[in-house]
């Protein structure tokens, strides 16, 4: 509606420039600026109608709202989970095609968390470009997993104490590991070990 509102604008503001000069010079030929007035007026018509036209009942832009701001709002609502851990020592799993990092991160008490997911692509170390270069930042010794509480989905994950490289990055999972049963992001394994783990990954 806005559009053929300001098209009407425009072809009518160029009828009455037209119309005006026909009018001022009915008894001679018209002067040599009389040629282009018409379309030098249809064309500041076109702008003030685009800008006239599309004013009105625009919709204000939404402020884009910052990570904490959302965790916030999460919060409040009882739909953000706070998973806490202490961690000694990780590996990770190479990635097959773009399905996200991997990692066997072995915890204090023993037991083992995997996580895995194309969120952990923030915290691994980038090099090859000056404006987003970083140090790795996860797995670390401490770190705390944001979670979203009916979708299950990684939020945000707070790192805290000393980073732990990768102590080796396993070959991809195969088409026959899927098959068996891959673990699923979050998952705590509580019984295989660590190492058993790492050998099993490892093992031609």
């Amino acid at each position: 509606m806005r559009v053929l509102l300001a098209a009407l604008f425009v072809f009518g503001s160029m009828l009455l420039t037209v119309g005006a000069i026909d009018s001022a010079f009915a008894h001679g030929p018209w002067p040599w600026w009389g040629k282009f007035a018409p379309a030098a007026v249809m064309l500041c018509a076109l702008v003030a109608g685009l800008s006239l036209f599309n004013r009105r009942g625009a919709k204000p832009r939404r402020r884009v709202q910052t990570m904490a701001e959302h965790i916030a709002d999460l919060e409040s609502q009882g739909q953000l989970v706070r998973e806490t851990y202490r961690a000694t020592r990780a590996f990770g799993v190479e990635e097959f095609e773009d399905e996200g990092s991997h990692y066997f991160i072995e915890l204090a008490d023993g037991r083992v968390l995997y996580l895995s997911g194309q969120y952990l692509y923030d915290f691994e170390p980038i090099s090859d470009d000056p404006e987003l270069n970083q140090s790795r930042r996860f797995p670390c010794t401490e770190f705390e997993v944001l979670r979203h509480k009916d979708r299950g989905y990684v939020i945000d994950i707070h790192c805290a104490g000393q980073v732990l490289e990768p102590e080796l990055i396993a070959p991809a999972f195969t088409q026959a590991d899927w098959q068996r049963g891959v673990p699923e992001d979050g998952d705590i394994i509580d019984g295989k070990a660590y190492d058993a783990l790492k050998l099993e990954r490892t093992a031609g």
